[in-house]
C-alpha cells in the first residue's frame, strides 16, 4: 500500500474510532448527557464503547501490519518544527492508544482483577480522557495554523506566466 493511501486511512481509521470511543465515553461519564440524548441507561452505549475501544486499537494495528511501518511512518525529507511536532504527536498517540487500551480491557474485567488496579485504571482513564480533548484542539489549532502559513505563502509568491 502506497503511503499516499496509507497515511490517510491510518489517520482516518483512528479518528473515527476515537469520535466513537470519546462520544461513547462522554455518554457513560456524565449521566446527564447520557439522559438527554438517550433517555436513560443503555447497554448499548456501553458496549458500543467497549468494541469502539477494541476497534480503536485494532484499526491502526491492522493498517501498520498490512501497509508496513516504514511506508506510514517515513521519515520527512527535511526536518522543521513542525515535523518535530508531528513526530511528538505520534509518539503522543501510539503512547496514549496503549495505555487505553490496557487500562479500558481491565476496566471491561474488573471483576477479575484487583480494586486498586481497577481504581488506577479508572484514575488514568480519566486523566487521559481530558489530555486527549486538549491534544486534539492542539492538533486541529495546529493543522489549522499550517494550512492558513501555506495559503499564506501561495498568495504571497507571484504566479510565473508560461513562456
Amino acid at each position: 500500500m502506497s503511503p499516499a493511501v496509507a497515511r490517510p486511512l491510518l489517520h482516518t481509521a483512528h479518528l473515527l474510532t476515537f469520535v466513537v470511543v470519546f462520544a461513547t465515553g462522554m455518554l457513560l461519564f456524565v449521566p446527564g448527557l447520557r439522559a438527554a440524548v438517550t433517555g436513560g441507561y443503555s447497554l448499548v452505549i456501553r458496549e458500543t464503547h467497549r468494541w469502539g475501544g477494541v476497534a480503536f486499537a485494532a484499526a491502526p494495528g491492522v493498517l501498520i501490519a498490512t501497509a508496513g511501518v516504514r511506508s506510514l511512518f517515513a521519515a520527512p525529507a527535511a526536518r522543521t518544527l513542525r515535523s518535530y511536532w508531528q513526530d511528538v504527536h505520534i509518539a503522543l498517540t501510539v503512547l496514549i492508544t496503549i495505555v487505553f487500551t490496557l487500562t479500558g480491557f481491565v476496566l471491561w474485567g474488573r471483576r477479575s482483577v484487583p480494586e486498586s488496579m481497577v481504581e488506577v485504571s479508572r484514575t488514568a482513564h480519566d486523566w487521559l480522557t481530558y489530555i486527549v480533548a486538549v491534544l486534539v484542539v492542539a492538533h486541529l489549532c495546529e493543522v489549522g495554523a499550517a494550512t492558513l502559513i501555506a495559503r499564506i505563502k501561495a498568495a504571497a509568491t507571484p504566479a510565473r506566466s508560461p513562456t
